[in-house]
């Protein structure tokens, strides 16, 4: 892939991932206000994906999935050869596979199949998390030994670490409303998201400088 290429497909990957993450903010947030059947306090994101509404962030749901995906691809590119994750982006595309699953299962919670369906939600979020966590924690400690990226890098370690911390408090603390500490996980990872999507640029206008 030449030059030129590249960096419009990491221009287009860094775009769309910046697009999903402020659609999913927003569809969330104004979901939280919306419904008022709902208890944002105690009703974790996936209770919003059925009902009025339901359809939206079903469709944000949708469009990380495609985000995530092309992270995958458009973080290993954009990281020095030396330092590439095949892992980092095999978590990136796990997590693009399971999120479509966690959206379209909600629909089956109150049918015939609803048991098998609340199984393959549970596992399918839990996996979304955690190849999320876990790949964003390896890609950042990547990104803060390439010198194209040193700037301002340790932020996205620490906001990783924070997510997988948060990780743990939802699994094993069940002191605290599952809607807030899930949302709060969330929340940390579109924090994340935005950050990659930000190095992505910084990636770009490196090579471009370079090149250019």
């Amino acid at each position: 892939m030449d030059q030129v290429s590249s960096s419009f497909h990491l221009r287009f990957s860094a775009t769309l991932l910046l697009v999903a993450v402020v659609d999913f903010a927003v569809t969330a947030l104004v979901l939280q206000v919306t419904r008022t059947d709902l208890n944002p306090i105690t009703m974790p994101l996936s209770a919003y994906l059925k009902g009025e509404g339901g359809a939206w962030l079903r469709a944000a749901y949708y469009l990380m999935a495609c985000a995530l995906a092309v992270l995958a691809w458009a973080s290993y590119q954009a990281t020095r050869p030396d330092l590439r994750s095949g892992l980092a982006s095999a978590l990136f595309f796990a997590a693009a596979l399971a999120l479509p699953v966690v959206a379209a299962t909600e629909l089956y919670m109150r049918g015939p199949n609803r048991d098998l369906a609340r199984i393959i939600h549970d596992q399918t979020a839990e996996t979304t998390f955690l190849c999320l966590t876990v790949g964003m924690m390896l890609l950042s400690s990547r990104w803060l030994r390439d010198p194209r990226k040193r700037r301002d890098a340790y932020v996205g370690l620490i906001v990783a670490c924070m997510a997988f911390v948060q990780l743990l408090i939802l699994a094993f603390w069940k002191v605290m409303p599952q809607g807030v500490t899930q949302k709060l996980l969330i929340a940390l990872i579109l924090l994340w998201l935005g950050w990659a999507s930000q190095q992505l640029n910084v990636a770009v206008r490196h090579d471009t400088d370079a090149f250019g």
